[in-house]
């Protein structure tokens, strides 16, 4: 197999992920269901990420997908970050990403929350959360004032403070038991949460219809299909699976995969050969390709080696603390990044290049922030450019 070419790669995945002039989505499920999962941390992102995707995405129409119809479903995920997905892949996800009971009561222990102390809180909470949907304060104003208590986390240096409350409930996530949502047309990020039991929400949603290991593999399959080429150290990343689950589940799939090399880099990267079979009959725009990615975007976040999203000595400017900024990108590539203050109704929207554009790309860029800023706002938004160090040698 010849080696394949780096820029018909990052159309190809750029095409998969609908961010590719024509390849946008008509339906919210379908981008979902090709990408796997939103990340829904922040609160704004997965408008974002949608509108990115899709024709004519307004941001009602996330909310009446989640809310209303309740087709989408708020997890914890992949690296134990939260996600909407489809109610379709939520078994998946949630079985292939699940903590063992045994790493929960550990986890649970080091907060200083005993087995019994863990049953009777879970026990009242869900008493409550039967009752309707509530915040945290509002959980707490409800329990007696004896059973909330403070607890501590010691992490070598570190100490993280927080309730019995929250620890419970984060447990109670992970079991599948209680979800939680920011609630519809809430864009801030700091907006309380509203907790809710699962079966009140999703009652028709059975998240033990896969078995855990098969959904692993399955979840790994997924993931190469939508973000490949990748490679073994992604995988692992994106999925927090060992590197020993990893290579099981390949062995099992290792007639379904290819090895290309893609040219310009040393690595070694997987494929599936149905995917491959599409991108040999995969037909590349000509013209370049403009896109502004909200704050942990599935596109930017997918992948652990990234060199081939951003040069290696801008990286720790994109990627800062465990996240991935807004960015700008030009041809797949990022060229910069942008300010999240968007999201929580603050102005202007500003822009930060790494080297100045041509300025028709610079143009279509400031048109595509004020289009930003008008969805999230529902008013026109200055956006300015900031002066860096690059961009004044550059100018």
């Amino acid at each position: 197999m010849q080696p394949l070419e780096e820029s018909l790669v990052t159309q190809y995945v750029l095409h998969k992920h609908h961010l590719l002039d024509g390849s946008q989505a008509e339906s919210i499920l379908q981008v979902v269901n090709d990408i796997i999962a939103l990340h829904a941390t922040s609160a704004g992102t997965p408008y974002l990420s949608l509108f990115a995707r899709m024709k004519n995405f307004q941001r009602k129409h996330l909310d009446e997908e989640f809310y209303l119809k309740r087709n989408l479903v708020r997890l914890q995920a992949m690296r134990g970050t939260l996600f909407i997905t489809s109610t379709q892949l939520a078994p998946l996800l949630y079985q292939a990403t699940k903590l063992p009971e045994a790493h929960l009561l550990k986890w649970l222990h080091k907060w200083g929350i005993s087995l019994s102390e863990y049953h009777k809180l879970a026990q009242k909470l869900y008493s409550i959360l039967k009752c309707g949907e509530k915040t945290l304060p509002e959980l707490k104003k409800t329990l007696p004032k004896e059973t909330v208590r403070p607890v501590e986390l010691k992490a070598g240096k570190e100490r993280y403070k927080g309730t019995n409350v929250n620890i419970v409930l984060s447990a109670m996530m992970h079991k599948g038991i209680v979800i939680s949502e920011k609630g519809p047309e809430t864009l801030r990020i700091t907006k309380a949460n509203w907790f809710a039991l699962l079966k009140e929400k999703y009652p028709n949603l059975n998240l033990e219809s896969v078995g855990c290991e098969e959904a692993k593999t399955m979840l790994i399959k997924r993931y190469i299909e939508a973000f490949g080429p990748v490679t073994e150290h992604d995988i692992a990343w994106w999925t927090a699976f060992s590197k020993t689950e990893v290579k099981n589940a390949l062995a099992t799939m290792e007639k379904e995969l290819l090895s290309p090399k893609i040219r310009g880099f040393e690595k070694d990267y997987l494929m599936l050969k149905t995917d491959y079979e599409q991108f040999v009959r995969f037909k590349p725009l000509s013209a370049h390709s403009v896109l502004l990615l909200p704050f942990e975007d599935p596109y930017t976040k997918g992948y652990k080696v990234r060199d081939r999203l951003v040069d290696s000595g801008l990286e720790k400017k994109t990627y800062v603390g465990g996240g991935v900024l807004p960015t700008i990108l030009l041809n797949g590539k990022i060229i910069g990044i942008w300010n999240r203050n968007i999201e929580g109704g603050k102005e202007p929207i500003k822009l930060s290049f790494f080297s100045h554009p041509k300025k028709h790309i610079e143009k279509e860029i400031i048109e595509k922030a004020k289009i930003i800023g008008r969805l999230m706002s529902d008013h026109e938004v200055d956006v300015e450019i900031e002066k860096t160090k690059s961009l004044e040698k550059a100018s």
